[in-house]
């Protein structure tokens, strides 16, 4: 795997992924990879770093929205944006090896993984705007209420009224999730694109949400979530599962130890009159 430091041919026999460590969105693709090691070996990583991002100069060329996850293929198309760089990985690379076959037989089952793919993307992972102060709902556990090294200006959420309403859609999201997926996995009994589209979110909900909001553990605790909990435990059984929370809450176990959500914490306890804990 290659750095964001060293040099690269794009105009290369291999595809080029380029990621950053703790994405969420980049985890998913990161994922995907891992648990489909023959394709693997048709893509370089670049691993990418928070100040990278900031920067945009090395994404630009590739992404004109300047962000992660950013693909080039083979052949030198650019990509962006997860859906398409895994919807394009498993139309090239799909049930090679020896490693699980992600999308599932019956158009039903397909549809239903796309649904809760589709209500991960839309409702969690997204602004849908690119223009400031538009932000993602996962964005309300972590995104600063002023600029800060972690949060240029244009992503800074000042209003705590805009935070707690996305707070409220993630608990509301989580919800519609418990009752809606089966067992062990989200779609069944094989993992699909479901299960690591939300794995890596449900990463930062573990450790954000009961650190920034007084949440109870959740998916670590039966009274609350209990099938999100057995499936989350399921998932995390499988190395290549585990090696992705480890790339993601390790991180951000160092930046809470850096104070990095203390400005949200902040944002909580100033504002009493809103509604943050729902667990």
């Amino acid at each position: 795997m290659a750095t964001a430091g060293q040099t690269t041919s794009i105009q290369s026999k291999k595809c080029t992924f380029f990621d950053v460590k703790h994405s969420n969105n980049s985890a998913r693709v990161r994922l995907w990879l891992r648990l489909s090691a023959r394709a693997s070996d048709h893509v370089e990583t670049i691993m990418l770093t928070h100040d990278d991002l900031e920067d945009g100069g090395k994404l630009a060329a590739i992404n004109p929205l300047r962000k992660i996850p950013s693909f080039v293929t083979d052949t030198g198309m650019n990509l962006f944006e997860s859906f398409v760089i895994l919807s394009y990985l498993e139309d090239r690379f799909g049930g090679q090896g020896d490693g699980p076959k992600l999308v599932l037989d019956t158009p039903d089952e397909r549809a239903f993984v796309q649904l809760l793919v589709r209500i991960h993307d839309v409702y969690i992972s997204s602004p849908n705007c690119t223009q400031p102060h538009f932000s993602h709902t996962q964005g309300c556990m972590y995104l600063d209420p002023v600029p800060t090294k972690y949060t240029p200006e244009r992503r800074t959420m000042p209003d705590p009224n805009v935070r707690a309403s996305k707070l409220k859609e993630m608990y509301e999201r989580l919800t519609w999730l418990e009752s809606t997926i089966r067992l062990p996995f989200m779609a069944g009994e094989r993992i699909s694109h479901a299960d690591i589209t939300w794995f890596p979110t449900c990463v930062f909900m573990e450790v954000l949400l009961p650190y920034v909001f007084n949440w109870s553990a959740i998916l670590h605790e039966d009274e609350h979530f209990p099938r999100l909990a057995r499936w989350y435990n399921t998932c995390f059984a499988n190395e290549h599962f585990a090696s992705v929370h480890d790339d993601i809450y390790s991180t951000l176990i160092q930046q809470k130890k850096d104070g990095r959500f203390d400005r949200v914490r902040e944002v909580v306890l100033n504002s009493p009159d809103l509604k943050w804990k729902y667990m």
